[in-house]
């Protein structure tokens, strides 16, 4: 992904994307408890796959805000605003999200460890905060470990499955237009993680991203994209 400040979608088009990446995500979901099985896809549609799941990632420092919407662990709701810095060449991440007035609730930094600047509220909790970093890196930088499998679901779906050295398996499913998802796996196969981006714009950025923990602690997001920019590798925001 590349991208300068950015203009969304027309509502139709919005609205089409938002229906088809539900279908196709839909078809995607995984039995509980086991991995779904990669078909092989015939040359050279698999290397067109694992292109297409490294797209989805942005291809340099870039800064994004969303609004978002939460369902927290106690399952209460609250909507705030978000800013995340990403560099991929240095997986270095850092995320502020802020209440609609400005008040600042978690400022973390992410580059090998956890660095949490400031968290209040139910960001304080640590399990709760080093699970919205784990989902800001799992939105925004390439998926850890080593690539094992590359082609196709039962349904069709094109899929990139990735293992890091923990054992935890990721797959990137591909879709062609107008969505994508990631699916995280822990020790025991059972899906642990769900993204799912919706809405490509021209710059390759999801207008919608929905992110779901199945494991403890249990919450949701939801983030609409407003802004994201390329910037550079020298800003200030993204030193340590």
């Amino acid at each position: 992904m590349s991208g300068k400040p950015l203009r969304l979608e027309s509502g139709h088009a919005r609205m089409l994307g938002r229906i088809a990446g539900l279908l196709l995500l839909s078809l995607a979901l995984p039995a509980c408890g086991s991995l779904p099985e990669i078909r092989p896809s015939p040359l050279p549609g698999q290397a067109d796959i694992r292109e297409r799941c490294r797209s989805f990632f942005p291809d340099g420092p870039h800064a994004l805000t969303h609004v978002i919407e939460a369902r927290l662990p106690d399952e209460s709701r609250m909507s705030a605003m978000g800013i995340v810095l990403v560099d991929p060449s240095r997986q270095r991440v850092h995320s502020v999200i802020a209440t609609v007035e400005g008040f600042v609730l978690f400022d973390a930094r992410h580059q090998g460890v956890l660095t949490v600047n400031r968290a209040v509220g139910p960001f304080a909790s640590p399990d709760f905060a080093e699970g919205i970093m784990a989902d800001v890196r799992m939105v925004f930088l390439p998926p850890p470990g080593r690539l094992t499998a590359a082609g196709l679901l039962e349904s069709g779906f094109p899929v990139c499955r990735y293992e890091d050295d923990a054992g935890r398996v990721r797959d990137v499913l591909a879709g062609r237009d107008f969505a994508w998802a990631v699916h995280q796996y822990g020790g025991s196969h059972s899906l642990s993680h769900r993204v799912g981006a919706y809405s490509r714009n021209a710059a390759g950025f999801p207008e919608r991203i929905e992110i779901s923990r199945h494991d403890f602690p249990r919450y949701g997001l939801r983030l609409t994209l407003l802004q994201a920019e390329r910037i550079p590798a020298d800003d200030a925001r993204l030193r340590p």
